[in-house]
């Protein structure tokens, strides 16, 4: 094969620059030098990328250099990144997902070439890896996770990085001919906080999918995914200060992805272990909604995206919640097919089913069956119009009834000329117990510019439920609202600023105001990434309907809030955010948080996190008393984190909590809680896909006297293989 020489310079006089892959019968070996003999059939794209920070527009100090080469099974990158002080490069060692200064390259695959979704695979040079999917509004998200390679190697002229992306890990069309594929690329330089991209993008949104560069020549790649196995085996012992004695539960399991097609899996999972390696860390709650809870499950998080749904009709974590006594309600199995069918078709099936916990020989959770169903037709890079169809159903069991709940909804977008998004979307419920009821909204935004606003309509019936599946805080209400935030790049000591006015109103079926509420906030950053604002918020007279026997209208207060950091990803940091006001419920409040972490050397990592948030002169309802009073809160939290990194593969990480909550009413007296958390975890990936996961944790729950008793204890292990046919 004749060797493929491209060079060119980036400039914007150019356009877009076109990128070409070449097809080779004998893979790299991916150890991060550039010397294999199959590299010098495609010679680098040698280029200076463009700044987005800290001087948007300028080129970077650096020269890139990009190789591109695939065969049967994988799609490879080769880095020459040069950097005039290589002794001063930042290695930038941190757990997979994580970030940490230094230097980096990043490449961002759309494989569809249609704007709607990318695929960002990053390696730093101490060889760690992240991988997210990038949707077109700007969202990173770092749950998705994927096996591939990466090597690096320090260089005299800078470093090197080999990437290699298997078919397996993406998704595209399959049809015979050339792959419409097209990419993006960042580089970070760390002692220059340089971050620069190959493609810039003319707004603050960093990647814009719709201007990615084409890859040409990637072509007879028919299929993507053969069947990949997941077995699993996990031991946990479990010591409550309650029983004082040790209780231990094995387990073993098996989820399985079989390639339909280029496009489509199907994931199955027999006995899954759903067990979150981390916990969710104790956060303040004085409304009266539950909070709502990221997911951190991995059979959940494949295919995240295409699960999103109208009015949080599907809320992962109501599946295998947990039970009135607080028992983690178990999953049995489940299956999950999604997808992309090509000509803009995307889809996702999924369907688990739960088994029933008993207490005392009594059934207090039935068994259930979850059926969820999302479908879009998209085109372009925000059109697009969709179904989704929810269902929950538990079966006679112990003396409970039958029960199901159903929600479905069609939504869409279209947008319109001058990068106006118009929105809407009508949902409905039924078999919940209560009536049918619908709810429906219309809005109306602006994209792809550095000027947006977002304005709009919603309606929510009185008896639409849909917490089944879903996620409903509260019904039988209107509402309506409007922002728009300007972006700048002033440059010079000013890197980044902005600022914006926004407006909330919320009335019930009744006529009751439930918000109502104006302000205005302002940001800025610095060259060196240091960073200040605030605002200010003006909310008038409303209504709870939910505090006391029958709600309670609240004068309207003021507010304002500042905050100010030296940057998140330096080698020592330290931020504050400070707010003071009118409480909703009268009353004012105070709300500070201070943040502080140091790398004292590569691979250790220290942080502290404090907040307050103290409420005085509430006027709540005391139902011991059985009247009206006044109530004073008081929330204290104190996070430590430590990690320790013995390799891009292998780490060892600390969390401990320390959390207290007071409440304190006029008439009767005050309350008081408290608890001490801690987990030590140690991860090891022992080989690409399979880890090793070990897990201490301990509870310690504040007593009467203000000390804290004996602590909950637990030890857990748990070892994945990952196994591709």
């Amino acid at each position: 094969m004749p060797a493929l020489m491209l060079s060119l310079v980036c400039a914007a006089a150019l356009g877009t620059p076109e990128l070409r892959a070449v097809r080779v019968e004998e893979a790299p070996s991916v150890d991060g030098r550039l010397d294999d003999a199959v590299w010098a059939l495609a010679g680098p794209v040698s280029c200076r990328f463009t700044q987005y920070d800290p001087e948007n527009g300028s080129p970077m100090s650096v020269e890139t250099g990009i190789s591109i080469l695939y065969d049967d099974d994988a799609v490879y990158f080769g880095f020459e990144l040069s950097d005039p002080d290589p002794a001063g490069m930042m290695e930038a060692l941190c757990p997979r997902d994580d970030y940490a200064t230094g230097e980096w390259i990043a490449i961002l695959l759309d494989t569809w070439g249609d704007g709607r979704e990318a695929s960002s695979f990053e390696v730093s040079l101490a060889n760690s890896q992240l991988d997210s999917r990038i949707s077109p509004f700007g969202y990173w998200d770092y749950s998705w996770d994927a096996v591939w390679k990466s090597g690096t190697s320090r260089t005299a002229d800078g470093w090197s990085a080999e990437i290699a992306i298997p078919f397996s890990c993406l998704r595209f069309s399959g049809s015979e001919g050339e792959q419409p594929w097209t990419v993006n690329f960042q580089r970070i330089r760390g002692a220059t906080r340089e971050n620069g991209w190959f493609v810039l993008s003319d707004t603050q949104q960093m990647a814009r999918l719709e201007t990615f560069a084409p890859i040409s020549g990637i072509s007879g790649v028919d299929r993507s995914l053969g069947i990949e196995f997941r077995p699993y085996g996990s031991a946990r012992l479990l010591r409550t200060a309650e029983a004082d004695s040790w209780d231990s539960d094995p387990d073993a399991g098996l989820d399985v992805k079989v390639g339909i097609s280029s496009g489509v899996a199907l994931d199955l999972t027999v006995l899954p272990d759903f067990g979150q390696v981390e916990a969710d860390e104790a956060e303040m709650n004085l409304s009266h909604f539950e909070l709502f809870l990221d997911e951190r499950r991995p059979f959940f998080m494949e295919s995240e995206d295409i699960f999103e749904m109208p009015f949080e009709m599907f809320y992962s974590r109501r599946i295998g919640a947990a039970a009135p006594n607080g028992e983690v309600t178990p999953i049995t199995g489940g299956f999950k097919l999604s997808g992309n069918l090509g000509g803009g078709y995307r889809f996702g099936l999924l369907d688990a089913v739960t088994s029933s916990v008993s207490e005392d020989s009594v059934t207090i959770e039935p068994a259930a069956n979850y059926s969820i169903l999302r479908a879009m037709r998209e085109s372009g890079s925000y059109d697009y119009v969709g179904v989704a169809a929810v269902d929950r159903y538990s079966w006679a069991q112990d003396g409970i009834p039958a029960a199901e709940s159903r929600a479905f909804a069609v939504d869409g977008s279209i947008l319109i000329p001058g990068d106006h998004l118009l929105h809407g979307e009508v949902a409905g419920s039924s078999g919940t117990g209560l009536e049918s009821d619908a709810a429906y909204e219309i809005s109306m935004s602006r994209v792809r510019s550095n000027f947006t606003y977002d304005g709009g309509f919603s309606y929510v019936g009185e008896d639409f439920d849909v917490n089944g599946t879903g996620f409903t805080t509260q019904t039988g209400y209107w509402d309506g609202w409007a922002s728009a935030w300007r972006s700048l790049t002033p440059g010079g000591f000013i890197s980044r600023a902005g600022y914006g006015l926004s407006a909330y109103y919320a009335e019930l079926d009744s006529g009751e105001i439930i918000s109502r509420n104006i302000s205005a906030d302002v940001d800025a950053s610095l060259p060196s990434g240091a960073n200040f604002g605030g605002g200010a918020g003006l909310d008038g007279r409303t209504f709870d309907r939910y505090e006391g026997p029958s709600g309670r209208w609240y004068d309207g207060t003021a507010s304002v809030y500042a905050y100010a950091g030296t940057g998140r990803f330096h080698g020592m940091s330290l931020s504050a955010d400070a707010g003071t006001g009118g409480y909703c419920n009268g009353g004012s409040y105070v709300d500070c948080g201070l943040h502080y972490s140091i790398r004292p050397s590569e691979p250790l990592v220290l942080s502290l996190e404090g907040d307050w948030y103290r409420t005085e002169g509430a006027d709540r309802y005391n139902w011991e008393a059985g009247e009206w009073d006044v109530r004073d809160t008081d929330w204290r939290s104190l996070v430590f984190r430590a990690g320790y990194m013995f390799g891009p593969d292998m780490d060892v990480r600390l969390f401990s909590q320390l959390s207290e909550f007071e409440s304190d009413f006029a008439l009767t007296g005050g309350t008081e809680s408290g608890e001490l958390t801690a987990n030590m975890l140690f991860s090891w990936r022992y080989r690409p896909g399979s880890m090793l996961y070990l897990l201490g944790e301990n509870r310690f729950e504040k007593e009467a006297d203000g000390g804290f008793g004996s602590p909950d204890l637990g030890l857990y292990a748990k070892l994945t293989w990952f196994l591709p046919v």
